[in-house]
Formats: structure tokens, C-alpha cells, sequence
């Protein structure tokens, strides 16, 4: 039984190790490629053409940075061991910090927001929801055609608050919409190949979401559309101040 266990659990890391060694080539390869060019080419380049490359090497930075925090998180989550830190948020003014950075680094979308203006504040991990939204705006982005719009609404219904982000991509299967948020299921990378899969983003969302005390899925049409939603309860989890989840291995 013990060898069958870690017989599993060296296979989920070696996807692991390749799911990220592949998605960590695309921003390197950026920040290597513009650098250079400038470092070549400077005195030929407009300060406009400039401002662009550099642009560019810092939004690539940006995913890398990004795609180590998800890491680093998956780490902890495989641990069993995450550290929330509460506090009262506004949650309307971090998602339009969300989406404001989604728009620098990603000009190949238009991203609207429908935004319900008497949410109340919340207590939440702004670091942690945050990363949520990010991994859920990117997820977004990787999955649907350039030129297409992104929507992502919020609203309270007294309990709870909705958040949802809805791409228009070719659509999810329904048998595979739970699979999405699993670890090895995106490391297979079944869906799209030419994607790099779901990546770690939703796994970890799922995760955070769930030590919100909220819950989080997917809703999808073929060929329209897919919707990723999530909740976070309005009323404070009974716990202390921070907060320590215990999480169970992908073997229990």
C-alpha cells in the first residue's frame, strides 16, 4: 500500500515539475527575447518602441512572479498547511485592481465589469481572493479567442457574494466541468494541448475559496461560453483572527 502511495504521489510530481517547467518558458522566453533586443538594438528603437519592450518584459515578470506564487501555494496546500490573515475588505475596489492589471498585461481582450455598488465589506485574505481573481482573469484570457470580451460581475444576496468571470471560448464538456479544478487533471492537459491546460490556477482558486469557508464550479455551453463562479460568505467564520486550514492530500 505505502509503495502504491508513493508510486502516486512521484507521478503527480513529475507532472508537476513538467506542467511548470513548460508554462514557466513562455514568460522567460519573453523577458529573455526583449531584453536582449534592447540591449542590441537600443539606439535604433523609438522611445515609443522602447516603452513597449519594456512594457512587455514587465508584464512577462508579472505572469512569472505569478506562476511562482501559485507554485509556492501548491506546496503548501500538498502540506496541508495554509495561513489565512482576515480583514475587513471592500471587495469592489480589489477586483477593479484585478482588472486593471488583467488590462495592462493582456491587450487582446476587453474585459467588462458589472459591479453591484452597496456590497458590504467583507472579511477575507485580500492576498489570497486576489489571487483568486488574477488566476481566474488569466484563466480567462488563456482560454478565449483574442479580440472577444470578458465579464466579471459581483453581487450580494444577504448571505453570500457571487463573483463570476465568463470568457467566451469554445466551451467545456459537461462530464469534464468538475475535473477542472483537480491538480492532475490539468496536468494531463486533456482539454487543450496548445494551452498548456488549466494550469495550476484554478486548483489552488478551488483551495482558497474553500478555506473562505465559500464554494466555487464551473457552468459551460459548447461553443459559447464558459462561467467560473465563486462565493464568499458575508457573515465572519467563526474561527480566530488568522487563520490556520488543514488541508487533505489528493491520496486521502
Amino acid at each position: 500500500m505505502e509503495a502504491i502511495r508513493y508510486g502516486e504521489g512521484n507521478k503527480i510530481n513529475n507532472r508537476l515539475l513538467s506542467a511548470v517547467s513548460h508554462e514557466l518558458r513562455t514568460p522567460l522566453a519573453a523577458i529573455k527575447g526583449y531584453s536582449t533586443m534592447l540591449l542590441d538594438y537600443f539606439p535604433e528603437f523609438t522611445a515609443e518602441e522602447t516603452k513597449e519592450y519594456i512594457q512587455s518584459i514587465d508584464n512577462a515578470t508579472d505572469r512569472l512572479t505569478r506562476l511562482v506564487d501559485n507554485l509556492l501555494d501548491t506546496s503548501r496546500l500538498e502540506a496541508g498547511l495554509l495561513k489565512l490573515e482576515k480583514t475587513s475588505v471592500n471587495i469592489i475596489n480589489l477586483i477593479e485592481a484585478a482588472v486593471k492589471e488583467a488590462e495592462t498585461s493582456d491587450k487582446h481582450h476587453i474585459i467588462i465589469t458589472a459591479l453591484e455598488n452597496n456590497i458590504a465589506m467583507i472579511r477575507i485574505d485580500p492576498k489570497r481572493i486576489r489571487q483568486v481573481l488574477d488566476n481566474l482573469l488569466e484563466n480567462a484570457a488563456k482560454r478565449s479567442p483574442k479580440g472577444t470580451e470578458i465579464l466579471i460581475s459581483a453581487k450580494e444576496n444577504g448571505q453570500e457574494l457571487k463573483i463570476c468571470v465568463i470568457n467566451y471560448c469554445p466551451g467545456i464538456p459537461a462530464g469534464e466541468l468538475n475535473n477542472i479544478f483537480e491538480l492532475v487533471y490539468k496536468i494531463d492537459n486533456k482539454l487543450s494541448p496548445d494551452t498548456n491546460g488549466f494550469g495550476l490556477g484554478l486548483y489552488i482558486s478551488q483551495r482558497l475559496v474553500e478555506a473562505h469557508g465559500g464554494r466555487i464550479w464551473a457552468e459551460s455551453a459548447l461553443d459559447k461560453g464558459t462561467a467560473i463562479q465563486f462565493t464568499l460568505p458575508l457573515t465572519p467564520v467563526k474561527s480566530k483572527e488568522k487563520l490556520t486550514y488543514m488541508f487533505k492530500n489528493a491520496s486521502d
